[in-house]
């Protein structure tokens, strides 16, 4: 059998997942910073929300919680802010507000 290659390999669509786990106010809650080739979405998920299912952080009603979730959203992959030395440590969330 003769295989002729016709182009080259290459990254035709590509999505990565950040997942950070913090606690506010002493409810715990998992936040997603998903971006692909078409943009970046948001998820967090926690017992006190949406039933326990999954939601997107612009749906929570608590405009307080929103805020913060989504700044922590949005800086999820931040590997400085959430490395692995800071785990069991305070965010300090004005940190978040550069993102």
């Amino acid at each position: 059998m003769k295989v002729t290659l016709k182009e080259h390999t290459h990254v035709v669509y590509q999505k990565t997942t950040h997942e950070i786990k913090v606690e506010i106010d002493g409810v715990e809650y998992i936040i997603r910073n998903s971006e692909d080739d078409n943009g970046v979405e948001y998820f967090v998920w926690s017992e006190n929300l949406n039933d326990g299912n999954w939601i997107n952080p612009y749906d929570i009603e608590n405009i307080e919680l929103k805020n913060i979730i989504e700044k922590l959203a949005n800086a999820a992959y931040d590997d400085y802010i959430f490395s692995e030395s800071k785990v069991g440590k305070e965010v300090n969330v004005d940190e978040l507000n550069d993102y």
